[in-house]
């Protein structure tokens, strides 16, 4: 349970040093995170644009009982330019460890490195990610077929169903994503034990 909550919260962000500019306004979402109808924690998703940048953060703080107590903060921190992502970091602190994973672009090629709870991976990509799953929070994925997961530094796949929702496919995880007018209102991350649920309160 606690590595599918840790890979829950954390399956969606970047980080690069730009020119000084005025941002512009943020837009912030925020989305009540409950196991069982409990709500355990809030997700607070904030993307700001500077000139060309665009900045995504994600921050939650959840704390909850399972079989002991399980803490878990995590902040995940996104840059991209007008064509494709440029840096990621996730990062999580928990009362079992400190994990992170990070996504550069260097010059011809990502540099991806997941050290999470229960998950390591080290590996290269030469093309251009121009959509990940933290966009996913602020835009609707219309026409799209695949998703950068920034938490395990692979792609996504993309299923849209007949009932509006989309399917998000990677690992051994299935997660839906309701939307409403075009606004991320639901997420649902299925899970053998409890389905993990997100359900927007702005």
């Amino acid at each position: 349970m606690f590595r599918f909550i840790t890979t829950a919260l954390l399956s969606g962000c970047l980080a690069l040093n730009a020119p000084a500019q005025t941002p512009g306004p943020a837009t912030t979402v925020k989305h009540a995170i409950e196991i069982a109808g409990l709500r355990i924690g809030t997700q607070v998703s904030t993307h700001t644009v500077s000139g060309a940048t665009h900045h995504y953060t994600q921050t939650s703080n959840v704390e909850f009982w399972f079989f002991g107590k399980i803490r878990i903060n995590y902040k995940t921190s996104t840059r991209t330019d007008a064509r494709q992502l440029l840096r990621s970091e996730v990062e999580a602190h928990t009362n079992r460890g400190d994990f992170l994973t990070t996504t550069a672009w260097q010059d011809d090629h990502y540099d991806i490195r997941a050290d999470q709870y229960k998950y390591t991976y080290k590996s290269t990509e030469t093309q251009p990610i121009d959509f990940s799953l933290t966009r996913m929070y602020f835009e609707e994925p219309v026409g799209r077929k695949r998703v950068y997961a920034e938490y395990f530094g692979k792609f996504a796949t993309i299923e849209p169903t007949r009932k509006g929702s989309y399917i998000v496919r990677i690992e051994d995880r299935e997660d839906e994503y309701f939307y409403e007018k075009g606004q991320l209102v639901k997420i649902v991350k299925e899970n053998s034990v409890k389905n993990f649920i997100l359900k927007r309160v702005d």
